[in-house]
This record gives structure tokens, C-alpha cells and sequence, in this order.
């Protein structure tokens, strides 16, 4: 195993031309490179601050990776960070040349007392295309927050869940503030109105506490959301306090698989099949028909009870060699639909 050889990087770069580096750049890890996008030398560390923060905050964060190298790269397990405040919630395992990805992380102030920095080390690793020689190379990622104890939010974010279109959905958290400024308060909030309501109830008598309510609107669009709710306050320190909101709206009728089905490399003469699951957030229904079958695409409708949960098989059976590309609807007994596209390349038979 060793790291990129600096004679090998140049190399790799995509028209990019080899330059000698100086004993400050030969610090510096190449990995760094993959969260800044280009050629140039990186910074030393990849930081994010999240600044200031009331007790019990939780925000994520959202690392954004670019492959500017002409190989395939693997990242791997990213290490436990140096403090349980902070928490890996998604990470891409492999970039082709160009391609791009992003680490996702969530840092919860109610483990953090005062300022906290938090090391992220993260590994990339390759193959040599000539010698097939192991190349690794570790990023250096650097979390800060400062967790103001004076200030405590609980819960630490709206959380809505999944919630089914048009329906109405309310989270209530408590701001609690025990600070030394006597006339401590929340002035204004502000927040997106086409997706929710806040209310802001407040201070109770004999302490600084206020109740921040969120409602969802129940037009709301379908979808995932994360979004934020800003407090304004009359504190010189902080003068606003930043609430996370996070959801799912469901909509009346989706299906349990990405919105492009694909059947790549089939030949010709050949039948494959793949199951889906047609989900209604509202009502239980049956699939009534599928519409924009053909060209070797056919979908079969499985005989089963109305619910609110259907299976359903699409089949590619190509004639003749080349991509084909259909839209489908799929209708329902209920009158609603849903339509899914689906991509297929059949192949010369194997000889």
C-alpha cells in the first residue's frame, strides 16, 4: 500500500500539467482535492462551522466530493469522528472519472459543552492502471461548533416524517433561555410559507420559555423537504436561532422504485422481469391497467386484494438489437395514475 506518489498525480490529473511541488504542498493530502473540484492545491483541512449553536441543536451538513481524476475511486468507511457528537448519515462509496458525490453528516449539541472541533478523516483509494498498485490518500475534514448552554432548543429539530399529501402534520419544540439578559426574547420568525405554518407562544410567566409550533400546510407539494425556521431574538450574540425542518410528503400514488426503470443489455429473444410496488398514501385501490406497453415492454398485473400496496411486473423481451424507451401509465380502479419510464438496450444473442 501506498499513498499517491506525487510523480503519479500529475499523471492522473485530466489536462492538467505536471508541476513540482514544495515541501508545504507535499503536506498536504491530495484526497483534499476531491471536495474542492479542481487541480489547484487544496487547503490543508476541509472545515465546516456550524458557529454558534443553542444546546440541543441538531443540523446536518452535506460534504460535496468531485472525481477530477481519470480513474475510478473508491471511498471507504469513513472512520468514527473524534466526538459522538457528530454522526456519518450517508456517504458515496464509489466516483468514476468526473464523477461526483457527497458525505453527509449530523451534529447533535446536546453531547457538546462550549466550542468543539471534530476531526473527520476520510480515505480514498485507487488502482494504478499499470501496475495495480494500491493509491490511497486521506482527506483531512474538520467539524466546529460552539454549543451555547445559556440556550437550549428540545427537541433539537422539527421532525415531520413521512406525512401523505393533503394532510396537515404539527411539531412543537421549547426554547429555553437562562441566560443573564433579563429581557431575553424571540422578536420575529421567519420560515417558508408555502410549505408550513409557525407559531411562536411565549415567554411563560416566571421564565424565559418559549413553545415554536410548525404546522404542515396540507397543499404542501410532495416530496422530500429540508428546510429551516429562522428566530429572530433581541440577543446582541445571537440574534438568530436556526431550527432544522425535515419531512417527506407522500404522494397519492408513487412507486417504490426510482422514476426510470432500466433493463440494460438484453438479448435479443430473451425475457427478463423486474417487480415494483405501486404505493397510494391515501386510499387502498387495484391496479386497473397499464398504458405505453410495447417494443418488447409488457407489464403484468399481479391478481390481489385492494390495498394500499400493489406489485406489479414489468418485462423486457427485445425483437431486435438497440435502446428502446417507453413511458408507462398505470391506472388505477380509483381513477388516479402514475407513470413510469423505462429504459431498455437489447443485445446480439450470445453465440
Amino acid at each position: 500500500m501506498s499513498k499517491f506518489p506525487l510523480t503519479f498525480l500529475p499523471f492522473l490529473l485530466l489536462a492538467v500539467p505536471a508541476v513540482a511541488q514544495d515541501t508545504a504542498e507535499r503536506k498536504i493530502p491530495w484526497a483534499n482535492k476531491f471536495f474542492t473540484g479542481t487541480a489547484e492545491m487544496p487547503p490543508p483541512v476541509i472545515l465546516h462551522d456550524f458557529g454558534t449553536l443553542p444546546k440541543g441543536t441538531i443540523k446536518t451538513y452535506r460534504f460535496k466530493m468531485t472525481n477530477i481524476y481519470a480513474f475510478p475511486v473508491e471511498v471507504k468507511l469513513p472512520k468514527v469522528p473524534s466526538c459522538i457528537c457528530v454522526s456519518i448519515l450517508e456517504y458515496t462509496g464509489k466516483m468514476e472519472p468526473r464523477d461526483t458525490g457527497h458525505i453527509d453528516i449530523k451534529i447533535d449539541t446536546s453531547r457538546v459543552e462550549g466550542p468543539k472541533t471534530v476531526d473527520l478523516p476520510i480515505r480514498f483509494e485507487c488502482r494504478d492502471p499499470k501496475t495495480r498498485e494500491l493509491l490511497w490518500s486521506e482527506a483531512k475534514l474538520e467539524i466546529r461548533a460552539v454549543s451555547r448552554s445559556d440556550i437550549t432548543i428540545t427537541p433539537g429539530a422539527v421532525v415531520f416524517g413521512t406525512v401523505p399529501a393533503g394532510q396537515t402534520a404539527a411539531q412543537s419544540v421549547s426554547v429555553v433561555y437562562t441566560g443573564r439578559q433579563r429581557d431575553w426574547a424571540i422578536t420575529a420568525v421567519e420560515y417558508r410559507k408555502e410549505l408550513m405554518d409557525v407559531k411562536v407562544v411565549g415567554p411563560a410567566r416566571g421564565s424565559i420559555v418559549y413553545e415554536v409550533t410548525a404546522t404542515l400546510n396540507a397543499n404542501a407539494k410532495a416530496g422530500r423537504f429540508d428546510d429551516q425556521i429562522i428566530l429572530k431574538t433581541n440577543d446582541p450574540v445571537a440574534p438568530a436561532l436556526t431550527l432544522t425542518v425535515t419531512g417527506e410528503i407522500q404522494p397519492p400514488l408513487s412507486i417504490a422504485v426510482s422514476d426510470q426503470l432500466n433493463f440494460r443489455g438484453v438479448e435479443v429473444g430473451k425475457k427478463v422481469e423486474l417487480r415494483i410496488t405501486v404505493v397510494s398514501s391515501a386510499r387502498k385501490f387495484k391496479v386497473k391497467k397499464v398504458e405505453g406497453a410495447g417494443d418488447g415492454f409488457a407489464a403484468v398485473i399481479l391478481p390481489q386484494d385492494a390495498n394500499k400496496v400493489q406489485p406489479l411486473t414489468i418485462t423486457f423481451e427485445p425483437s431486435k438489437v438497440g435502446p428502446v424507451k417507453k413511458v408507462l401509465t398505470i391506472e388505477t380502479d380509483s381513477g388516479e395514475s402514475v407513470k413510469l419510464m423505462v429504459e431498455g438496450v437489447g443485445k446480439e444473442p450470445a453465440q
